[in-house]
């Protein structure tokens, strides 16, 4: 019985080691510093105003109905464009944004404060705002 209750008890102790080398891993200070870099375009951005050929439009106009972007900290942007949606893939650059799917898109910052962002949207620029609640 005595060595029973020893075998158990090692048993136990090398589980809980075991629970505490899974749980301890090390953080990347890279990602961290990438994923907090991005906080500020996670959410919704609405389209304001599109510029065609020098001229300022309505989006809605031009899409056919609202344009929006949904960006989301698993790296996936919903665009919805009217009533269609597409899943793409983005990524923080210097420049701004890529937006990556079937087709490539570019987003811009037009000013520091980064609460508008331009995209190009089938040929034509657009200015997204963000929601705020």
């Amino acid at each position: 019985m005595k060595k029973i209750s020893i075998f158990a008890g090692l048993i136990i102790v090398i589980m809980c080691l075991g629970l505490l080398t899974a749980c301890g891993g090390k953080s990347d200070p890279v990602a961290e510093a990438k994923a907090k870099e991005s906080e500020f375009l996670l959410g919704s951005w609405f389209a304001k105003e599109a510029y065609v050929n020098g001229e300022t439009r309505d989006p809605d106009a031009i899409f056919g109905g609202r344009c929006q972007l949904y960006f989301s900290k698993d790296g996936k942007c919903t665009m919805s464009i009217d009533q269609n949606r597409a899943l793409v893939d983005w990524t923080l650059t210097d420049n701004g944004v890529t937006l990556t799917g079937d087709d490539t898109y570019q987003i811009t910052f037009p000013d520091e404060s980064r609460k508008t962002i331009i995209a190009t949207i089938k040929g034509v620029d657009v200015l997204l705002e963000k929601y705020e609640e």
